[in-house]
């Protein structure tokens, strides 16, 4: 072979790591930039960043890139620093050209995707996001077209970046410009494949420090509200993969605990005027996505107002200031029915749990005598809802496959809610009494469609579609309730109204934040036993469970992460998981953390805007120690199937008042203990 070449051809050698480092580089500006999108589509929700302070955490978000980036590239990466001249063949060009494109796309397309569904969730999306497309249930077809419909301009942009990357492929491709491979590109060559091979597994744990960067680290460069500009989508899957299963944990001895979710009675003593001397029926209403700040009742001085029937519902109703344990319809139901919030990465339906046992309001008002049923718009298996009410003890489940009228389909998500509630009304009022039904609304659900020749007031044309959904769903529910109030059985029910989670779209700030994004409304209205009041007091959907049974005079042990809000005796507490970060609130303060140290602590009620952080100055150790006791029990119990109570081995122990806690609970983490 000859090494020598003319000098011409010396100066003309081409170094393959250079155009490798060009194509990384665009690769790393496009997914910033498609990064940096999900802050400019969301500005009422990063609506207090300083335009420096996004800038920081735009170039901070560049660490998490790199992870992404080097992960998907190493056959680019490896390819273009082989010491072998085959990788100037046009057939092996062609087919790295098509992986570079090919897989750089697609991982800008997840970050793509979550500048739109951000805004439902608050959060990056996760592994969920592949289970949910396996859902055989799904409407999943409709619901895309619908989304390419209405975000358009999301494709037309994610178009323009793949192009950009094409036409980065056409520009710089491998040119053999010598006649032959000389001894000076051998060397470049190696001594590029040992650097990059040093520095891709670098970028690929995310530096040098002695564990590679996960989820929780980007804590350290921004607060839960804000994680979401600094992380990539890829980066929030891949890590959310790996860490669904929990890991038990033992802040405290059982005797130090004092909280428990084992509570062994549900009386009464305060907002009801008698004892009931008949059981009264339960229509638990839960209103899709109907937050606070969609609700004239709780903003006064709201823009429009959308619900004049809810309005004046509640104003006849015991009314509270209430809180979601989360910010999807599938994170609901464990909160709404067995009073289990949502405080992993997962729901509990998709995580390693799923198959635990659990109690429900269902199973106990079975006990007690009751027919229970739920009643959902949407197809049977649509986010595993008919398995969870199954499992809660609602065992009737009626949905869009018992529902026969295809005129009242939208067409791509499910039934609309006016004809959806009169089909309600039709087969409670052939139920045995008492009763107990969920009925799950659907109509404010996206894609916001409304039935053909439904007529919205003139001043609609300012709406959002969003928001006439939710005058529609509004407008259903007063001629649900005329009607109701019609049924034989109507006195004797106590309706409970709430939401599964706040809104997702914002006009007020004080909406926009961790503390605000999860206002919803809660409500009991039964006017022959309870008086309308409003009460600022702080409400979370786990509390629901018991309170409903206490309501309804059925005095029980329950299990419950929330609290009886009729017994005077207990106090306010909210608690919430989202961006690696847990929130507890006692209704005065709220505090977040991240499992091992307080990171805000805020003044709610002086400062619903989450504007000073006081962690500085304030630390809240009793609030520490009852968000540390919940999620001991929550994991605790969790790993070791105890999210129920078995009664008959309860009523066999002693109760213990300082802690009333079964024996049998600490006997299986013994058990456990002793096995491994």
């Amino acid at each position: 072979m000859n090494y020598y070449a003319s000098k011409k051809n010396k100066e003309r050698l081409h170094i393959p790591l250079i155009t490798l480092i060009i194509r990384l580089l665009i690769v790393l500006l496009l997914f910033s930039l498609s990064r940096w999108l999900i802050y400019l589509f969301n500005l009422d929700f990063f609506n207090h960043l300083s335009l420096g302070e996004s800038f920081r955490l735009y170039f901070v978000g560049m660490r998490f890139d790199l992870v992404v980036i080097a992960y998907a590239n190493i056959p680019v990466i490896l390819y273009y620093c082989l010491p072998f001249k085959f990788i100037y063949r046009r057939g092996f060009q062609r087919i790295m050209n098509i992986y570079y494109v090919l897989v750089n796309s697609v991982i800008l397309l997840f970050n793509m995707i979550d500048v739109i569904y951000f805004r439902f969730i608050g959060k990056r999306m996760t592994s969920e996001f592949f289970q949910f497309f396996g859902n055989s249930d799904e409407n999943i077809g409709p619901i895309i077209g619908q989304v390419f419909v209405d975000y358009w301009y999301m494709l037309v942009l994610t178009l323009l970046l793949v192009l950009v990357l094409v036409v980065v492929v056409r520009r710089t491709p491998l040119r053999q410009e010598t006649a032959v491979i000389t001894n000076r590109w051998y060397f470049i060559q190696w001594i590029s494949l040992m650097v990059m091979a040093l520095l891709t597994p670098l970028a690929c744990r995310g530096g040098l420090q002695s564990k590679p960067v996960n989820l929780m680290t980007a804590l350290k460069y921004a607060d839960s509200q804000n994680v979401p500009i600094v992380i990539n989508t890829p980066f929030s899957m891949v890590k959310s993969s790996t860490s669904k299963v929990l890991s038990e944990v033992h802040y405290y001895e059982p005797e130090e605990m004092t909280f428990s979710p084992v509570h062994f009675s549900s009386a009464a003593n305060r907002f009801v005027t008698d004892s009931l001397e008949y059981a009264p029926n339960l229509v638990y209403l839960v209103l899709e996505s109907f937050g606070q700040e969609m609700i004239t009742y709780y903003n006064k001085d709201r823009r429009y107002q959308l619900t004049p029937f809810l309005d004046s519902l509640l104003a006849q109703s015991l009314t509270f200031d209430g809180r979601a344990n989360g910010r999807r319809s599938i994170e609901a139901l464990p909160s709404l029915l067995s009073g289990i919030p949502s405080l992993m990465e997962v729901d509990l339906t998709s995580s390693p749990y799923f198959s635990n046992k659990v109690d429900g309001l269902g199973n106990t008002l079975k006990a007690h005598g009751y027919h229970t049923s739920m009643f959902h718009g949407g197809n049977n298996g649509t986010m595993n809802f008919d398995v969870y009410a199954k499992n809660a003890g609602f065992d009737d489940y009626y949905g869009r496959n018992e529902y026969g009228n295809d005129d009242d389909f939208d067409g791509r998500w499910g039934i609309f809610d006016g004809p959806f509630l009169q089909y309600f009304l039709h087969q409670v009022g052939s139920m045995p009494q008492p009763f107990a039904s969920v009925v799950y609304t659907l109509s404010s659900h996206h894609p916001y469609t409304l039935p053909k020749g439904f007529e919205l007031p003139k001043k609609a044309y300012l709406w959002s579609g969003f928001e006439k959904t939710v005058y529609y769903a509004d407008c259903a529910l007063r001629d649900f309730f005329e009607e109701a109030s019609q049924q034989p059985w109507f006195d004797s029910t106590l309706f409970v109204i709430t939401s599964d989670h706040a809104n997702t779209e914002h006009y007020l700030s004080e909406y926009s934040n961790l503390w605000g994004m999860y206002s919803i409304p809660i409500a009991f209205f039964m006017p022959s036993r309870i008086p309308a009041q409003q009460s600022n007091e702080l409400v979370q959907q786990a509390d629901l469970n018991l309170s409903i049974l206490s309501a309804l005079g059925v005095n029980d042990t329950v299990f419950s992460f929330g609290r009886n809000v009729f017994d005077s005796l207990t106090e306010p507490s909210f608690i919430a998981y989202l961006n690696q970060t847990y929130q507890y609130s006692d209704g005065h303060y709220l505090i977040q953390s991240d499992g091992k140290h307080t990171i805000g602590v805020f003044n709610i009620q002086a400062d619903r805007g989450l504007n000073d952080n006081l962690v500085d100055r304030i630390q809240c150790p009793d609030l520490s120690k009852m968000l540390r006791e919940r999620l001991q029990e929550y994991n605790n119990r969790l790993i070791f199937n105890q999210l129920y109570i078995d009664k008959e081995a309860l009523h066999e122990q002693e109760e213990d008042t300082i802690h009333p806690q079964p024996d049998c609970w600490q006997d299986t983490l013994d058990t456990v203990a002793g096995t491994d």
